[in-house]
């Protein structure tokens, strides 16, 4: 079995994710399509993972495609996450991740919510969103007070806190009757949702048009497309789906798959056929690749195996508590961290390398913070090193 060097796996995986230089995309849709969608849980996220993948990008250009031409949704998907995808891939991501209705039923009475409750609740919620979309405030007030109450849910040991309204909301979104959006050039994680019916908005997307089993074996085609190679261990956990639904979807396409090696690496990766074949053509990048990747950029939360993309002794400094925070990546290699504030519009930009970089390396870094803090707070921002 050959295995292949590991900065070549980086590099073509690099050029997939339109991060290698000379690889950058014109397009957002054309983005989002071929890395399958964008983390949403933080607003400011999409804007720079765009940022990092194409050329001359302004906010504005994901605004356009979302607010205005209502190319891209915003929904739960993988792993009950937030993420921005395309319209055609939604029905894929949709059916392929949503929780089964008599279980989602059942979460709902886990609040102490009887079927009677919800079902009043969503007539009424679905009627106050026929005009227009309203923020959570907005809604509470519209209904009689009298059907607004506090609930709570005991995990473990746990308690979650919130309200009939929020509940039922959520069940909504998760139906795909309902989606909810930040309001135009919000970058703050914050600022409130916006809930509108899905179907009054995207009124040329039909979430059914694809059955779950179906979907399933699409998204873990298109995802061991843009990811591979990959493990077993990576497509279990990016997709949430259990060991059967993997297998099962697995088996539809295993005819067209290979499994390969990557050289200093244990175990086995798998990917297509084709996409070996042009790997193995692929002439990496004689010129360096540095990117500054955000919060749960796609990229770095693309794997659960992630021996090539960061050291074994830096991963818990780029992964805390689940989440990837935003990275510097060199050559496909996480080599070092920086701070969230830019993503709500403030300086200054913090930069940690887990180790001293060379001087042109840590040059371009800089040149590329002051770039992300002129996107992101529209005017210069002070970029410092941390050290050490």
């Amino acid at each position: 079995m050959e295995a292949f060097q590991e900065h070549l796996v980086n590099q073509y995986v690099l050029h997939k994710q339109h991060l290698l230089k000379g690889s950058e995309a014109e397009d957002v849709l054309q983005v989002v399509n071929d890395i399958i969608a964008l983390h949403a849980t933080s607003a400011a996220t999409p804007y720079i993972s765009l940022f990092a993948r194409m050329k001359n990008f302004h906010r504005r250009h994901l605004d356009e495609v979302f607010y205005q031409k209502r190319n891209l949704v915003r929904l739960e998907a993988m792993r009950g996450t937030l993420f921005i995808t395309s319209t055609k891939l939604a029905p894929i991501l949709y059916q392929a991740t949503k929780v089964p209705e008599p279980k989602l039923f059942d979460l709902v009475q886990k609040w102490e919510i009887t079927q009677v409750e919800y079902r009043n609740l969503a007539s009424k919620l679905l009627k106050i969103l026929e005009t227009s979309g309203k923020t959570l405030q907005e809604i509470k007030r519209m209904l009689p007070k009298e059907l607004v109450r506090s609930v709570e849910r005991r995990v473990g040991k746990a308690t979650y806190k919130g309200t009939n309204i929020n509940v039922v909301l959520n069940a909504l979104v998760r139906r795909g009757i309902v989606f909810s959006e930040k309001a135009w050039e919000t970058t703050r994680t914050t600022e409130l949702n916006h809930y509108m019916l899905f179907q009054k908005i995207y009124t040329n997307v039909n979430l059914a048009s694809v059955k779950s089993e179906e979907a399933r074996t699409m998204l873990v085609k298109h995802y061991v497309k843009v990811f591979g190679p990959l493990t077993l261990e990576d497509i279990s956990w990016w997709t949430s789906f259990s060991g059967t639904q993997v297998k099962e979807a697995l088996a539809t396409i295993e005819k067209k798959l290979l499994h390969v090696r990557i050289s200093n690496l244990k175990g086995e990766y798998m990917m297509f056929k084709t996409d070996y074949e042009q790997m193995t053509k692929f002439k990496p990048s004689k010129t360096r690749s540095l990117s500054l990747l955000p919060y749960e950029d796609p990229y770095t939360k693309g794997y659960k195996i992630r021996e090539r993309i960061i050291d074994k002794e830096v991963e818990k400094s780029a992964y805390v508590g689940g989440s990837v925070q935003p990275t510097i990546l060199l050559n496909g290699k996480i080599i070092g961290t920086w701070n969230q504030t830019i993503e709500r519009g403030k300086g200054p930009i913090k930069l940690r390398f887990f180790q001293r970089p060379r001087k042109d390396v840590e040059k371009e870094t800089i040149q590329k913070a002051r770039a992300i803090g002129k996107l992101m707070a529209n005017k210069e921002v002070d970029v410092q090193i941390e050290r050490d």
